[in-house]
């Protein structure tokens, strides 16, 4: 009991750390819009081949994260947060390095990227893990994944204050010594206690293993079609919120002719609503119990549609007030995206215990989304000199990748024991149920045991070694057990 409440307690500790990094991260790889800016004052480049620098490092943070997922399973979170803040650290110094664009674009858009996302995953999975059957588990997820939305919010003056402040060299200098923070947070990730499996069953409590245990790397999510159907809708979503965050300031500017400031700040607030939403979804998530209409699925499709339906009001022009409306739906619909309701969703679906690649895989999904979405907006506006069609094209979008999931939904509303589904996940027990299992089973597997292994020692020439030895005692044992179970494995 006492080791349940100290996880729950230090799961806080973790929510923190994950929330932090998470600062982190959104604050470097979600902040490429000002170092665009940077870069076409100094490097004195195109707009189109510039524009890949933006693209690259976000992409990279969410294509990097089934390798991500893979190390996580390998190594543990600790490990890999640790070296994830190292490469984004070592990308953002290797950049003041940078003599020309296609430098610029492996170190800061490849390698830091890359870190962003190998660093962001762990937390991913850290937080559900350490409330794991609690019921308050959503809500935390919520909390740790509200920190990128104020990373959002935070870092972009800052960047730019920066550069203002020591030249583009000395803002990326900066930028890398702030991302070794990921490591300091990253070793708060302490491994949960693991119960070591080959224990004597005679033992009524099971070693606690104080490092991370590997874990295999289930694969066969990939033949669920209902899995197919939840990543498809996150490239749908993200291919029509891609456009909206790429071309939202130029509409504003060119088209509203509102100014340059009131324009980023509605950037602002679209960070602010991804954040109060991220953690107002995960607490209504933990309610599912009380009636089904909480339940994340039943959520994330509202959330999806709502966010399709009001990009069709940018089709009018409704003044700056209405921007300002259509960021705060916007912002609620984005959090949906990247809060708790995904990871809620792929646990439903897969089990508690087999989080990390599905969800992996779904982001990696997603980045394709956010890669090709601008760039296909900026084509479109570029040929008709008019933003309705791309704002059209990403209604389209995002409402279809809500329509899409009724089908998810209905496989996730049916009572568990009614689904078909290729991978069956059965949850690990609770400490108090374990232990209550072992009590129970004490008595009569002890007595099992002992009797085999008389039996096995009358009747063979073990006998003969010497008992007298503390030492040899514990070998013969050890052959014993062997035996025993060699005998079991045969009958």
């Amino acid at each position: 009991m006492t080791t349940c409440l100290d996880n729950l307690y230090y799961g806080w500790v973790v929510v923190l750390a994950a929330a932090v990094i998470r600062i982190l991260v959104y604050g470097i790889s979600y902040t490429s819009g000002v170092v665009y800016v940077v870069i076409l004052e100094n490097f004195k480049t195109g707009a189109a081949e510039t524009s890949w620098i933006s693209s690259l490092i976000t992409a990279m943070t969410f294509l990097i994260t089934p390798l991500a997922g893979v190390l996580v399973n390998k190594f543990g979170w600790r490990v890999v947060t640790f070296c994830g803040g190292l490469l984004t650290c070592g990308g953002l110094l290797l950049s003041t390095l940078s003599t020309n664009l296609v430098l610029l674009c492996l170190f800061y858009g490849v390698i830091t990227g890359s870190g962003c996302g190998i660093a962001y995953m762990s937390g991913s999975l850290a937080v559900p893990k350490y409330f794991q059957h609690r019921k308050i588990q959503n809500l935390a997820v919520g909390v740790a994944s509200a920190g990128g939305g104020v990373g959002a919010f935070i870092f972009p003056p800052v960047v730019r204050h920066l550069e203002n402040e020591y030249g583009w060299k000395g803002m990326f200098m900066m930028m890398g010594g702030i991302a070794l923070h990921m490591c300091v947070f990253g070793l708060l990730y302490r491994p949960l206690p693991n119960t070591d499996e080959n224990e004597n069953p005679t033992k009524k409590k099971g070693r606690r293993a104080s490092s991370h245990v590997p874990e295999p790397n289930d694969w066969t999510f990939l033949k669920s079609l209902v899995f197919h159907f939840v990543s498809t809708n996150n490239f749908l979503f993200a291919f029509g919120s891609s456009i909206i965050y790429g071309h939202l300031a130029a509409y504003a500017q060119f088209h509203l002719h509102i100014n340059d400031n009131d324009a980023a700040i509605l950037y602002s607030i679209i960070g602010i609503s991804i954040t109060i939403a991220k953690i107002s979804q995960g607490l209504i998530a933990d309610f599912h119990k009380v009636h089904p209409i909480f339940k994340a699925i039943n959520q994330y499709i509202f959330f999806y549609l709502i966010g399709g339906l009001s990009t069709l009001f940018l089709l009018v022009d409704t003044g700056y007030g209405g921007l300002v409306v259509y960021c705060i739906l916007f912002g609620a619909s984005m959090a949906a995206n990247g809060g708790s309701l995904i990871p809620a969703i792929l646990m439903e679906m897969f089990g508690q215990n087999k989080l990390s690649l599905p969800y992996a895989v779904v982001l990696a999904k997603m980045s394709i989304g956010q890669i090709l979405g601008a760039p296909v907006a900026g084509w479109m506006y570029e040929n008709t000199k008019n933003y309705h069609y791309p704002f059209l094209l990403a209604s389209v979008s995002m409402t279809a990748s809500a329509i899409i999931m009724v089908y998810p939904r209905r496989y996730l509303m049916r009572p568990r024991e009614d689904r078909s589904t290729i991978v069956v996940d059965i949850e690990s027990p609770t400490a108090q149920e374990f232990d209550r299992f072992l009590s129970e089973n004490d008595s009569k597997e002890s007595t099992s045991f002992i009797e085999t292994r008389d039996q096995i020692t009358e009747e063979s020439p073990l006998k003969s070694i010497p008992r007298d030895d503390k030492e040899d005692q514990l070998v013969q044992d050890k052959i014993v057990c062997e035996r025993t179970s060699l005998i079991m494995t045969q009958s």
